[in-house]
């Protein structure tokens, strides 16, 4: 028994050894890798590349290279651009209707429209973003553009609470 314990230990010993031999290792090799590649460096080991070079800066190709890019859209399905290609389609769609005044001498709506989004002032007849502002009512604005038209209609915010289910404040 004693010789199986003593051969127990002998390949302990023997692969505790190892490990720190393995370990001291790793440790000069990573704790020296920054100096190491610095000292083999010489200043007639190789030429600096331009792409390497700090001093050279990153300049964008002109946009003209790019127009591939339109032509056949990368997430398209068939890589044709789409038929859609109307801008001023979606401009009325980004409209939001804020409100509407009217009064005896005017009638005006408040428009949110671009990013970020600005409130405009406009009256029957003028101009938003290529869209004409044909009529103004109570309840919606209609905008036309050549032959389409689009209408949009004033959301009704949530209603006050009935005057007879508020809570009453004590008058002192």
């Amino acid at each position: 028994m004693s010789a199986r314990l003593s051969s127990q230990l002998k390949i302990g010993v023997l692969l505790g050894a190892l490990c720190l031999g393995l370990a001291a290792i790793a440790t000069t090799e990573l704790g020296d890798a920054p100096a190491a590649t610095q000292d083999r460096r010489s200043p007639t080991a190789a030429p600096k590349s331009p792409a390497t070079n700090s001093d050279t800066k990153f300049t964008l190709p002109p946009l003209q290279r790019f127009g591939i890019v339109t032509e056949r859209p990368l997430f398209s399905p068939d890589r044709k651009p789409p038929q859609h290609a109307d801008n001023t389609a979606g401009a009325w769609s980004s409209f939001v209707l804020a409100g509407i005044i009217i009064t005896p001498q005017s009638r005006e709506a408040l428009v949110l429209h671009g990013k970020p989004p600005v409130v405009a002032h406009v009256r029957e007849g003028q101009a938003l973003e290529g869209w004409t502002i044909a009529s103004i009512d109570p309840d919606r604005v209609v905008f036309r553009d050549g032959l389409n038209e689009h209408e949009l209609r004033l959301t009704p915010k949530a209603a006050p609470p009935d005057v007879a289910t508020r809570p009453r404040l004590p008058i002192e």
